[in-house]
């Protein structure tokens, strides 16, 4: 077993993030990774420069659909298993197709509620629209039915298993050689990552606005909005290397979902790059993130602005801070690293090819 190929649905998305934890297990294992996908132009910016860069196969879009599945089909018949990355139309319903007619086992792996999100966590009325105006909605929906097809199922946190079963592999992320010391009594709180409505940022700023005369100050990876507090810098969009870098140099990371169904069966990837940082963490009570960080973390009730601000009022201290930033230095490197969890992901490959193979 040494050929893997991967179909992802979207090289321009943060899809492809996931896509990224995937390829750096199997680059540990030693293992030949292809990233293969129908949609997307260009690379995903926040990887653009990475290593895994090289290894993904930009979709020619002029050619027509029957043509690009044939040169899919001939790929993977070349590959030992297909790693379908979520179980959306554009990666697993490919993977089914392609896996039927190059006679290749599917592993197929599911980091978030996609389904559920585009499907049945919809309000009733807009589940109806859909079903009647979007035949990729019908679709997705036929696609939901189709899970069991794959050869095996791999989820990213509990939440997940307890919706598909399969086995858990979480987000991985390399350790930061040296763990920065976090000190002072003016510390800065950065939210490292895309900036959504499910994601608390309005929560986080309110809170911050509550302590920033004790010297705390917050810093956000995103364009600024017309209003902005003499407290707050808004940093832009960043990459990878930039985005390790910030989380890397911050006193504080915050990661204060709000308790939406969706953000209960997601595991916030900056949550693992904090972790692997070894920096002070507040965040969420949400079952994945608490599941996560266990005792390695300050958790709050998704959208409490008060309880946030408490939180960070106890983080103005810097031994602390500290103490809770070796915490999760010392988690990560025990649970979420890409040479801890490679072996798992490795029997769980071989064992889905030998078992395809002995039918």
């Amino acid at each position: 077993m040494t050929r893997i190929m991967m179909i992802t649905p979207n090289f321009e998305n943060n899809s492809l993030g996931r896509t990224w934890c995937l390829w750096m297990l199997a680059r540990n294992l030693g293992w030949q990774a292809e990233i293969y996908g129908v949609k997307g132009r260009r690379i995903w910016a926040p990887l653009a420069d990475s290593d895994m860069a090289e290894y993904c196969h930009i979709p020619d879009n002029d050619k027509l659909r029957d043509l690009v599945l044939d040169d899919l089909v001939r790929v993977a018949s070349q590959a030992d298993l297909i790693v379908a990355v979520k179980p959306l139309l554009t990666s697993y319903g490919v993977a089914l197709e392609v896996s039927e007619r190059a006679k290749v086992p599917i592993l197929l792996d599911i980091d978030d509620p996609d389904i559920e999100v585009r499907t049945t966590w919809k309000p009733r009325w807009e589940r109806t629209a859909r079903w009647i105006a979007k035949p990729e909605y019908r679709q997705l929906r036929g696609l939901a039915k189709k899970v069991t097809r794959a050869h095996g199922i791999t989820v990213s946190n509990p939440v997940l298993q307890g919706i598909y079963g399969g086995s858990i592999i979480p987000h991985v992320r390399e350790i930061v050689p040296e763990r920065r010391e976090s000190t002072g009594t003016s510390p800065v709180v950065r939210f490292v990552g895309s900036v959504r409505g499910h994601k608390g940022i309005d929560v986080l700023r309110a809170a911050v606005s509550e302590v920033a005369d004790l010297g705390v100050t917050l810093e956000i990876t995103d364009d600024p909005p017309e209003e902005v507090h003499a407290w707050e810098t808004w940093l832009g969009t960043t990459g990878i290397a930039e985005g390790k870098r910030l989380v890397s140099g911050a006193d504080i990371i915050a990661v204060p979902s709000e308790d939406y169904s969706w953000s209960r069966a997601q595991l916030p990837a900056k949550l693992l790059d904090a972790m692997a940082a070894g920096r002070a963490i507040v965040a969420s009570d949400l079952p994945t993130i608490t599941w996560a960080t266990g005792n390695s973390a300050l958790h709050v009730k998704a959208g409490s602005a008060p309880e946030l601000a408490a939180a960070l009022r106890d983080l103005v201290d810097p031994e602390l801070r500290e103490s809770l930033g070796a915490a999760a230095y010392e988690h990560a490197s025990k649970n979420f690293t890409p040479e801890i969890l490679a072996p798992q992901w490795g029997q769980l490959c071989e064992q889905i090819v030998c078992d395809y193979k002995g039918k």
